[in-house]
């Protein structure tokens, strides 16, 4: 009894181990992603295999059942938008392709590979990008947008990065925070708090070295918002053209609008 018990608690210890294996995905709205999942002994027969693909452990996105694709339990958000690589599943490839990406489609995916008793769990991170580039001057101040639908504000985490690797601002549990924060941003940054919702940043005394991507990570819902900042010299302010001017101010609405 006791050597069963042992043999029980040891399998059900390597299953917690395979289910914390996790890999993060990034894809962006509108565009599609593959999630990857894999067997370590790839099938010799397809009739076999029964793969069941879950969001949030409890939405069925898509089920391979007995080597056959089966959607008859698919909730209906995935319809027509879920596929997977047939030819590939006596290789022991079962991984799914996302198309039409979606705000709603951001969160934990698991992959159950009934046969090995395996769960493969993966992060689904969806991109937002702005299709407009933000200017600003040597000197003045700029404001680069984020928004997010959550209403409470103690438990939310945002990182806000320039080209993907320079620490410009944290909001961790809902408060500010710069111990990790790149000298070069120091004194020059702020939010706005009070504000629910909106996780914006104020950039002041732009400098030439600003120029870049920046991303904002709305951890809590897996988000990251992306545009271009261009910092021009003063003189130039002049003459940026009415065009330009209008582009920009469209792309700061449509986040307002978000907010309220």
């Amino acid at each position: 009894m006791i050597i069963r018990c042992c043999v029980v608690f040891l399998h059900l210890s390597m299953l917690i181990n395979e289910a914390s294996l996790q890999v993060t995905v990034v894809g962006v709205i509108g565009g599609s992603v593959v999630l990857p999942c894999s067997s370590s002994e790839p099938q010799l027969t397809t009739e076999d295999i029964t793969v069941n693909w879950k969001h949030s452990d409890s939405l069925n996105v898509y089920a391979i059942s007995n080597g056959k694709v089966s959607v008859e339990e698919q909730d209906p958000k995935y319809k027509n938008r879920a596929e997977s690589f047939p030819e590939e599943y006596q290789r022991g490839n079962f991984s799914l392709k996302l198309n039409d990406l979606q705000l709603t489609d951001a969160g934990e995916y698991q992959c159950y590979i009934i046969e090995e008793s395996k769960i493969l769990t993966l992060e689904l991170h969806i991109k937002v990008p702005l299709q407009v580039s933000i200017v600003g001057y040597v000197g003045d101040s700029v404001v680069l947008p984020c928004s997010s639908e959550l209403k409470t504000t103690e438990d939310i985490t945002v990182y806000w990065r320039h080209n993907e690797s320079l620490k410009v601002y944290d909001i961790i549990n809902g408060k500010v925070s710069m111990e990790k924060q790149d000298p070069s941003y120091e004194n020059r940054t702020e939010s706005f708090p009070h504000k629910t919702g909106n996780f914006s940043l104020k950039l002041n005394n732009l400098q030439y070295n600003d120029t870049g991507n920046y991303t904002c990570h709305v951890t809590n819902q897996l988000l990251i918002y992306s545009f271009k900042l261009l910092v021009k010299d003063e003189k130039d302010q002049g003459a940026q053209s009415r065009s330009e001017k209008i582009v920009t101010l469209v792309a700061l609405l449509s986040v307002l609008i978000l907010l309220y």
